[in-house]
């Protein structure tokens, strides 16, 4: 008898455990892989729901210089959360900032790239945040020169 309770027991915190961690996970967000030359000032990323327009100033993006970035959309379709910054060629971390709302359509952020020893460094830049409520993510890449 107590070695069916031990293992109705043990089944029950196991299952308990399976759906607490089913429960509290994070959501899963896919990444896309968009198009953004972000060096130009500006770029549009077109989606089924509309155009999400990033813009940053002043240009061309930099190291250890203060920038704005800007994300707008139609209607605010897309409200951006925040802007993920990882170095490709060297082991730089990840700088991340987030966004503040300044109208229904746009948000805005302030960006400042770590200096990094080579001249010339590969980003990805992860822009995070809600597409009509729904958790999405863009990904492109960028070049700059120190």
């Amino acid at each position: 008898m107590q070695t069916k309770l031990a293992f109705l027991f043990v089944a029950l915190v196991l299952i308990a455990g399976g759906l607490t961690r089913w429960w509290l996970a994070p959501e899963e967000v896919m990444s896309t892989e968009v198009r953004c030359d972000l060096s130009q000032g500006r770029c549009q990323i077109d989606t089924a729901e509309g155009d999400i327009s990033v813009s940053v100033t002043p240009t061309p993006i930099g190291v250890m210089s203060e920038h704005q970035v800007q994300v707008s959309s139609e209607s605010g379709f897309f409200a951006p959360e925040a802007l993920e910054v990882t170095g490709l060629d060297m082991e730089m971390g990840l700088t991340r900032v987030e966004f503040r709302s300044v109208s229904v359509q746009a948000s805005s952020a302030t960006l400042i790239l770590p200096i990094c020893t080579q001249n010339e460094m590969h980003w990805q830049f992860l822009l995070r945040g809600q597409l009509n409520g729904q958790p999405t993510a863009y990904r492109w890449m960028l070049t700059t020169q120190r």
